[in-house]
């Protein structure tokens, strides 16, 4: 009898070791010896196919945006490096109209007046060129202003031309 009591109770014991191996859990990773479940584990294999392709194309995309970028960023390095030729061009005429304006001799008063207004201005241009170069701006702000200094430049220029016929 004592052997039938200890065979049940040993079978009890493996019934409810089995039952505990059964779980709810559709992660085949997880559960227990009876829980595979194809679809289950099917849908989890999709998901992360899902999740892959999603990642693929988010890559792809920030790889063309990089290109984009790199592109806009050699655009504007050309422009910056003509822009600051520009601004080297400007300050050497300014130079060049300083120098001439030295060597200028003012014959009457109106003249010297005239000389004085000239090298004022020359100076202003070149301040101006130095402070547009060591600023923050853009380089659209930076190129509107150089071209109004360039046209300031080849007004001052005519006038020291006309001053030196005389």
């Amino acid at each position: 009898m004592i052997k039938r009591i200890t065979t049940a109770g040993l079978c009890l014991i493996m019934l409810m070791g089995l039952g505990a191996c059964a779980s709810t859990e559709t992660d085949p990773r997880k559960g227990g010896l009876f829980s595979y479940n194809p679809t289950a584990y099917q849908q989890r294999i999709a998901d992360r196919e899902a999740t892959l392709a999603d990642t693929e194309e988010a890559n792809a995309m920030a790889r063309q945006e990089g290109a984009a970028l790199d592109a806009d960023k050699q655009h504007k390095q050309v422009a910056y490096q003509d822009l600051k030729a520009r601004m080297a061009s400007l300050y050497a005429q300014t130079s060049k109209l300083e120098d001439q304006l030295a060597k200028a001799r003012a014959i009457n008063t109106s003249q010297k007046a005239k000389l004085k207004r000239l090298q004022d201005e020359a100076a202003s241009i070149k301040s101006a060129t130095i402070q547009m170069n060591n600023s923050g701006e853009s380089l659209s702000t930076k190129a509107g202003k150089l071209a109004a200094l360039q046209k300031k430049m080849d007004e001052l220029l005519k006038e020291a031309e006309a001053l030196s016929a005389l």
